[in-house]
């Protein structure tokens, strides 16, 4: 029918097709740190990116948050950032997880 009316003159406009769509996103968060003094790049292990994700999440609350951590030695210190954190803790050669 609608060639017909095309052949005729009329215009007969396409018939519509909806589509939907559906979008999953995955994102997989790493977290890496340079050695400032070898400039070699590292991923942090699962224990202390764990320690980062509840520091992320406290600071999220509060933008004056402070973080202390106990090292393996039992000393307790205080940093401004995790971005902080993890550089201390691979400039100074320690191979183990934060308390």
């Amino acid at each position: 029918m609608q060639r017909i009316l095309r052949s005729l003159g009329f215009r007969v406009p396409a018939p519509r097709t909806v589509l939907k769509t559906r979008t999953t996103e995955i994102r997989t968060e790493g977290v890496e740190v340079q050695d400032p003094q070898t400039g070699q790049v590292r991923e942090v292990p699962a224990d202390i990116r764990a320690k980062i994700a509840q520091a992320r999440s406290t600071a999220q609350q509060s933008a004056h948050t402070k973080i202390t951590v106990k090292d393996a030695s039992g000393s307790t210190r205080t940093y401004d950032s995790v971005v902080v954190i993890a550089t201390a803790f691979y400039s100074s050669g320690c191979s183990g997880g934060l308390r």
